[in-house]
């Protein structure tokens, strides 16, 4: 079975949200510490966690998740544009 160009590149955009996911939660633990001066809550959904606490642990932990998949998708594409001469066929345009 031969894959095609979209299909490897979904692999490749896969790894690459995977990594960034990978490497927000220590970020995101820093910066819950850096901020609030507290570890980070180890289950946000507890009842021993505050309704507060857990909407800013979940705001910061969706907001640094986006930002740092965005970024490797970049530098993803980016590499994939070296290597291949081109964007991803996902990435060529910017509206659906």
């Amino acid at each position: 079975m031969e894959l095609d160009e979209e299909q490897v590149w979904n692999g490749v955009a896969s790894a690459a949200a995977i990594g960034a996911v990978v490497a927000t939660k220590p970020l995101v633990a820093r910066t819950w510490k850096l901020l609030t001066r507290r570890e980070a809550p180890g289950n946000p959904a507890s009842r021993d966690v505050t309704w507060g606490e857990a909407l800013a642990w979940a705001l910061l932990t969706g907001a640094l998740v986006g930002v740092i998949r965005l970024v490797a998708q970049r530098l993803a594409a980016s590499g994939w544009a070296k290597a291949t001469g081109d964007y991803p066929p996902a990435l060529r345009t910017t509206r659906p």
